[in-house]
């Protein structure tokens, strides 16, 4: 787990997700990124008009592969919001090994 520990001592080891809203003339964007908390290198992003599950597992499937596939055992850390805590995330982390750390 992170424990408020946002450092890492070698790539790989914990990485950081987030989602965030940019408002452009056409309308809402959501962004999902994935960001290695070792070397703060942007891993993984997607960007949909919609923030849901889906967005945050394509930030997390272009991390992994980015990484070559094998990231088993990284620390990933986000809030506890929907999209992080739910099934689809869920699976996607156990499928890739990937433990998970939420925020208090």
């Amino acid at each position: 787990m992170v424990s408020r520990n946002f450092t890492a001592p070698a790539p790989d080891v914990r990485w950081c997700g987030d989602m965030t809203e940019i408002v452009t003339a056409e309308g809402k964007l959501y962004l999902a990124t994935a960001i290695d908390l070792h070397s703060r290198r942007l891993l993984g992003y997607a960007m949909d008009a919609h923030h849901d599950a889906e967005l945050v597992v394509a930030a997390l499937n272009m991390a992994a592969a980015t990484r070559g596939g094998d990231v088993a055992d990284v620390v990933f850390h986000s809030d506890r919001s929907s999209e992080y805590s739910s099934k689809l995330f869920c699976e996607a982390c156990d499928r890739l090994g990937v433990v998970q750390s939420m925020g208090a």
